[in-house]
């Protein structure tokens, strides 16, 4: 799964079907959910196949920094989602096997 599908599946309910969850609290779910696995040490986050430094606290302050501001700046004019892949996206998930294999996506 990569950091949009993650994006998309950031909704409590059924909800995420019919676009009635509003943009900031959808926002709230996705940092949350990606703060766990971070913490978990399920993900790593990385950019032009290297991992992001700092803290998982540093790496979310990051992408709060950058993330759009409204569902408009997150579709950048193509689709939900589409600003993950954009220059501005701070890094994609790296997704850490139990056996320690890194699937980057």
């Amino acid at each position: 799964m990569a950091i949009d599908a993650l994006w998309g599946v950031s909704c409590p309910d059924e909800d995420i079907w019919n676009d009635a969850f509003p943009f900031e609290e959808k926002k709230e779910y996705f940092f949350a959910f990606l703060q766990r696995l971070l913490e978990d040490g399920k993900i790593k986050l990385a950019s032009r196949g290297k991992f992001l430094e700092g803290s998982v606290a540093e790496q979310i302050a990051l992408y709060r920094e950058r993330f759009p501001k409204n569902q408009e700046e997150m579709d950048a004019d193509a689709f939900d989602g589409f600003w993950f892949l954009t220059e501005e996206c701070p890094g994609c998930i790296v997704w850490i096997h139990d056996s320690g294999y890194e699937d980057w996506t």
